[in-house]
This record gives C-alpha cells, structure tokens and sequence, in this order.
C-alpha cells in the first residue's frame, strides 16, 4: 500500500472530531459539495419544468380534461357527492385542483401548472434515486432522460391526475432507497404514506409494490441479520393500502362504467405498449437499449432491482386484465414505470465516458425532437391511440368552434348541443363555453338536469323539448355537435331534431376538426 493510499484509508477510518470542529467541518463539505450535489436534481427538475411551461395553453382542452373541469368547478360538498356515483379514484386530484382554481382561476395555464410542477419534481426524485443506486452521474443522466421521454412533456401538460402518479412513484422508490440505507420508524412511515398518496391519486399505481417487494428482498438477503428491513416494509406498504381502502371500495363498483369499455390485451400488446408509455417509438429505443447497457454495471442488485421496477409493474397489469372484470391495461395507467426506466437508462449511459454520455445525450435531443414538438400541437390532447389509433376518438377544436360563434353572436342568442344523448362525454358544450369570450354566456336550450343535479359528470337532455324551446323561444340557435359527416341534425336524437326543425331554419354552417356550428334562425 502507498503512502498516499494509506493516508486516504486513515482519512476515511478516522472518526469524525467533536464539538465546534465538527460542525465546522460539517459546514465546509457542504459548502464545498451542496451546489454539484444539487445539479444532479435540480437540472432535471428545471428541464422538464421547462418543457412542461413550452405552449402550455396551446394544445386545446380534450374532453378528460373538460370532465376535470366541470368537477373541479363545483362546491366540495357537490363534488364530493359525484364522487361517490362516478370517478373516485381520480378524486384526490380533483380536490387538490378544486382548491388550486380557487386561488389561481381555471385559465389553460393554470389548470396544468400543477401537473406541470408534479412532473418536474417526479424528475428530481427520479434522479435522486438514480443517486443512490448507480451514482450522482448516473443520476443526472437518469433525470435528464426522464425530462427528454414526451409523455413526460404530454402528460405535464394534462389537467388529470396522472403527472401527480408519477410524482407518488418516483418519491416512494427514492424514500424505500432512504429506508433501506438507514431503517427506522420515519423512514417507514413516510414511505407507507407515499404508498397511500400513489392509491389515492391512481390505485393501479400500487401494482409497483411488487417491484418494491423484490427489491426488498435482494437487500435482506445481502444482510440476513437485518430482520427489522422485511417486517418495515411490510407493515409500511400494508398501512398505506389499507388507508386506501374506502378508495378501493368506491372504485371497485364504478369500475364498469368507467374503464369497461377497454379491451383484454393481447400478448402482442406487451409489445407494443412502449412506444405509446414513451408517446414515441425512438425513445423506447433508446430506453431500452441504455437499460441493457446497464448490465455492464458492477452494482447488479441495482440493476436487478430497476429492470424488475421497470417492467414487472406492465406484466403484472397485463395478467391480471386477463382474468378481472375489467381490464386495466391502458398506456396511460403506466406512467408510473417512467422513473423506473429513467433511472435504469441512466445507469447505462453513465457507463460511457463523459464526452459519449453527452454525444448520446444530445443524440436523443435530436431524436425525440419531433415526438416533442407534436405533443405541443393544438390538438395534440385530442389524438388518442390504444393498442392502435381509434379512430372515433376524434381531436374536437373547441376553440376554433367558439371562435365563430364569438365573431357571429348577437344578444339573445341561445344554443343547441349535438351529441349530448348519444356520447355526453364529448364535452361539447363544456368544451365551447369554456373558450367562449366571458361576456358571452349561451342558454343551452335542450338541456335538462346538469351534471352537479345529477351528481355525475354530464347533463341530460329536457324530458319535454318543444315546452323547453317554446318557454325560451330565442330568436336564434347555435347548434354545435361533434361532427359525424355533414348534417348537424342528425346528432340529435330524432325527436329533438325535430322540435328545433319545425321552428327554426339553418341560415350557415361551418365546420372545424371534429366539430361542426350551425347556425339557426326563428321561422
């Protein structure tokens, strides 16, 4: 052993000096390391932050985030009351959102900015965790990657919860890490609280405490002694799942109405469910490529760990849609392995030298450039793929919509919403109302008991439509409808078609993507 060596070893055996030395030494290292330690999350945190601030009114609201809307636009007890009909499991979110409109107003911007900073802390915890399992460098790279993937851009930029599951599932990975280097009751318990915040916000979420079990288990068997390690976990993740319980109890009945419209997967879906978890096929690519570098590192039962992370939660969803009642095999229920693949892809790159990891870096840049820039598109929201493009999921241009009504309205005017029997969901009259000029306000003359009567999300139409007209009897009638192919009647149901026929003549007709406007003036 050198002199040099020896005096490094001494250094580092030697126990640190008490008292006011102590602190002072303490205060120096962090002088010394705080602002490079703090570039390892903060860089990515300011990166995805940055990509998520990018256009964010530009893309229109679709309608998952029109139903948000006329949620979190209602009393708490009315919201609360919805929630035990329809839609619990996103009810913590609309809480949150509920409370964030009420200090900040319900502008585009602002009903995404919270995703937007959920997203961007998820990139710090994801990059922190990468910190302690691979290293700083590999933790940054993770970060970095993490703020490249364009679902993470997509979906900070979506008024639903799912920006705030991957917030919950990245910091409960980073606080099992914190757990399992030092156990103890603190640490426990705030890892069992980011256990019941994941369910809280999405409960197919907690799929991932499968992963977390295994990685679990690789620590104890590296230090058996260590029995505290098992049973920490244990009663951790069990307390977290049983604070969701009244959560699982509610979204076990509305599961059918709400997700009993998606398919049982295929086994080619395991195939080609990434390129839509990434939004874009090159950045699976290059995931899953770094992920396998990763097996070059020398910290294997890291890399166990994230790979199982990375894709036990998507094989254990897969199998259990094929024997529930339901299937829950959507891209978007996954986004919570998004941290998992970051940190692993991170571990791989990490493995180059400094001048690849930034060539490859920027590579990806280059690549995941287009998918980026799509996802700002101004219907980008609209465009909804799963396992392939569906085709009556249709972009509606609601604002394009209420821009010609804006421009043509006269006082008095009323409207007509198509589609509301057949498919409410559609949002159409949320969704033009919404753009419309505040000083515009349109009678909806068809319309029946509103969502918040109803406690559930959408409107009826009026049981008696030539009374309802009649009473109102507005000179003119715009009649906006999802647009299914040229006859703005036809997307109402005959007899209401009728009603509005017999007493009102069609004077103009516009179309715009997805969505045509009718104009219709008194006989």
């Amino acid at each position: 052993m050198t002199r040099t060596d020896h005096a490094a070893r001494t250094e580092t055996e030697r126990p640190p000096p008490l008292g006011p030395r102590s602190s002072a030494l303490r205060a120096r290292r962090a002088l010394r390391q705080g602002p490079g330690a703090a570039l390892v999350w903060l860089l990515p945190a300011l990166a995805t932050l940055g990509a998520g601030l990018y256009r964010i009114s530009t893309p229109v609201l679709w309608h998952d985030e029109l139903a948000t809307l006329t949620v979190v636009r209602r009393p708490v007890g009315a919201l609360l009351a919805m929630l035990q009909n329809v839609d619990a499991v996103h009810g913590a979110y609309y809480l949150l959102l509920h409370y964030w409109i009420g200090l900040f107003g319900d502008s585009p911007a602002m009903l995404r900015l919270p995703t937007v900073l959920a997203m961007a802390a998820a990139a710090a915890c994801a990059a922190l965790a990468g910190k302690r399992m691979f290293g700083a460098r590999a933790g940054l790279t993770g970060g970095l990657l993490f703020a490249l993937i364009p679902s993470v851009t997509r979906y900070a930029q979506e008024a639903r919860s799912y920006a705030f599951v991957v917030l919950v599932a990245a910091a409960a990975l980073l606080l099992l890490l914190r757990a399992l280097e030092r156990p103890g009751p603190l640490r426990w318990l705030c890892y069992g609280a980011s256990v019941a915040a994941a369910g809280y916000f999405h409960l197919v979420s907690l799929v991932f405490l499968g992963a977390h079990a295994v990685g679990v288990a690789l620590h104890w068997w590296k230090e058996r002694s260590q029995w505290r390690i098992p049973v920490g976990f244990v009663l951790a993740a069990g307390l977290g799942v049983a604070c969701t319980y009244p959560l699982i109890a509610l979204g076990e009945g509305q599961a059918g109405r709400q997700i009993g419209w998606i398919a049982k997967p295929r086994l080619s879906d395991l195939a080609g469910v990434w390129p839509q978890i990434f939004s874009s096929t090159a950045m699976a690519a290059v995931l899953f490529l770094a992920a396998a570098l990763a097996w070059g590192s020398d910290r294997r039962r890291s890399v166990l760990f994230g790979t199982v992370s990375a894709l036990l939660p998507v094989l254990a969803l897969w199998a259990i849609s094929q024997r529930a009642g339901v299937s829950y095999f959507m891209p978007k229920y996954l986004f919570f392995v998004l941290p998992a693949w970051a940190v692993l892809a991170g571990a791989g790159l990490a493995l180059v030298r400094v001048r690849g990891m930034v060539a490859a870096l920027l590579a990806v840049v280059v690549m995941v450039t287009p998918d980026h820039v799509a996802v700002h598109g101004p219907l980008s929201h609209g465009a909804y793929t799963y396992p392939e493009p569906v085709t009556w999921f249709t972009p509606l241009d609601y604002r394009a919509a209420a821009e010609i009504v804006a421009a043509g309205y006269e006082p008095g005017d009323a409207a007509a919403y198509g589609q509301q029997q057949f498919s409410p969901w559609w949002g159409v009259d949320t969704g033009v109302a919404y753009y419309l000029p505040s000083h515009i306000h349109l009678r909806d003359v068809l319309t029946g008991q509103s969502g918040q009567q109803l406690n559930d999300l959408w409107p009826t139409l009026s049981t008696d439509p030539a009374a309802t007209l009649d009473a109102v009897a507005p000179p003119r009638i715009w009649l906006v409808s999802k647009d299914d192919g040229g006859d703005p009647f036809s997307t109402l149901p005959p007899p209401y078609a009728k009603v509005l026929q017999d007493r009102y003549v069609q004077k103009s007709y516009r179309q715009v993507p997805g969505i045509s406007v009718a104009l219709l003036v008194h006989r």
